[in-house]
């Protein structure tokens, strides 16, 4: 009896450990998934290891939730996007079976006032001023700025200048509305949804972000929101470190191996292509 009663609770005790692997620590998909969700990595490719805050872990900081980048909206739910599997590859190829997510603002992110995570990975532009109290890897992508819109806004790139215009705090877009666009009133946001909501609330004309951010929230939209134009601001975007890390090099080489062998290409053909709604190189040039 004793024997049996055991039994029953440690299969008890092992169900609710299954169902809790997330919320802050280390944790694998549902069996059958694999180890990353809903991401397919390589078999048995070239292995760059490297020293991570947590055993066996890969710590990846983001500014969550941010669905089109990791499906799903708290660090419990995220089993896929393009961000998360460019994030599962890099682990695999660090010989890592586990991916730690921890949420930071995108401001703490590029001002370094966040630091618990071996790297960063949320489309963040490479940039001199940035690299001052960062570490940046090679680039695994590149983009321009898209200016999202209400529906039917009669906005234009000359109108844009009497417009209030919405940004996030630390963005390169921020330093292009302050240096260059100079709009009649620009508004500072802290994270995507406030920005978005703001917009869609008509507390902003615009909302200036990348066109693999404004993309996928006008095309998921309802038809509430739509991309009128882009910008020739923004650049390479690459995985973030503290200052001084000592996992840059195992990351740059993996990344090297993956544009190599077609892999990086196929987690944004899979990933991110299918969500922009369109073909950002397509987009009116507002700069013109």
């Amino acid at each position: 009896m004793k024997k049996s009663l055991w039994s029953g609770i440690a299969a008890a005790v092992a169900g609710l450990l299954a169902l809790t692997g997330c919320s802050g620590h280390p944790s694998e998909a549902a069996p059958g998934k694999g180890s990353f969700g809903d991401c397919t990595v390589t078999d048995n490719p070239p292995i760059h290891k490297m020293d991570t805050i947590q055993s066996g872990a890969l710590t990846v900081a983001a500014s969550l939730p941010y669905p089109a980048g990791y499906r799903g909206n708290t660090l419990d739910s995220v089993d896929g996007g393009y961000m998360y599997c460019l994030d599962a590859e890099i682990a695999n190829r660090a010989g890592l079976k586990k991916i730690h997510l921890v949420n930071a603002s995108f401001e703490a992110l590029v001002t370094a006032k966040a630091s618990n995570f071996d790297f960063a990975v949320w489309d963040i532009y490479n940039t001199p001023e940035r690299r001052k109290v960062v570490d940046f890897s090679t680039p695994y992508n590149t983009y321009e700025t898209g200016v999202l819109v209400k529906t039917g806004s009669k906005l234009t790139q000359d109108s844009i200048k009497n417009a209030t215009v919405g940004v996030l705090a630390g963005s390169v877009q921020l330093k292009f509305v302050d240096d260059t666009l100079k709009p009649r009133k620009v508004r500072v946001f802290n994270s995507n949804d406030d920005l978005f909501n703001a917009l869609l609330a008509g507390q902003i004309d615009a909302a200036l972000n990348d066109t693999a951010t404004v993309m996928p929230r006008a095309a998921k939209s309802g038809g509430k929101l739509e991309v009128l134009g882009k910008y020739p601001v923004g650049g390479d975007v690459a995985a973030l470190f503290p200052k001084g890390s000592s996992k840059v090099e195992a990351v740059d080489l993996i990344l090297a191996d993956m544009k190599k062998d077609g892999t990086l290409k196929a987690i944004m053909d899979k990933w991110l292509n299918p969500i922009l709604g369109g073909d950002p190189t397509k987009l009116p040039d507002w700069s013109s």
